[in-house]
C-alpha cells in the first residue's frame, strides 16, 4: 500500500468538515432545518429586518432617533433548535439575534464591542 495515499487520504477525511464549513459556510443557515426569524421587529429606538435573499441571511437595522442604518450579510448560526443564535459581523463589532421558536414574535438585538463587552442589547418585536 502506498504511503503517500494513506496520508493523503487521512488529511481529507479529517479536513472535510473544515472544507465543508469554508466552502459552505454562512450560506446554509436556511438549509440546515431551522426555522429562522423573518420579517420586521423593532421597539421605540431601533427597527431591525430580517430576510433570506439570494443564498443569504441578511440583517438590516435602523436606528429610529438618528436615522444611521446598517445592513449585513451572512449570518453564522449556533444555538439550538430551542435557543437559534446569528451572528453577523462588522469589522471587530458582532450583531447577534437571538430567537426562540416558542416565541416567534421576539427577538433579543445584541451587539458586542471588539472587547466584547455588550453595547446594546434589547428584545424587538414583531
Amino acid at each position: 500500500m502506498n504511503i503517500k495515499v494513506v496520508a493523503l487520504a487521512a488529511i481529507l477525511g479529517l479536513s472535510s468538515p473544515a472544507i465543508t464549513d469554508i466552502a459552505v459556510g454562512n450560506q446554509a443557515v436556511a438549509s440546515r432545518g431551522f426555522n429562522y426569524p423573518r420579517g420586521e421587529f423593532r421597539d421605540q429606538e431601533w427597527r431591525v429586518n430580517l430576510s433570506y435573499k439570494q443564498e443569504s441571511y441578511n440583517y438590516q437595522a435602523k436606528n429610529l432617533n438618528d436615522g444611521t442604518s446598517l445592513f449585513l450579510r451572512g449570518a453564522r448560526k449556533s444555538g439550538d433548535d430551542q435557543r437559534q443564535i446569528y451572528t453577523w459581523r462588522n469589522g471587530q463589532y458582532s450583531y447577534q439575534v437571538v430567537w426562540r421558536p416558542n416565541a416567534p414574535n421576539t427577538i433579543r438585538l445584541q451587539v458586542f464591542a471588539p472587547n466584547g463587552r455588550t453595547i446594546l442589547n434589547r428584545l424587538l418585536y414583531n
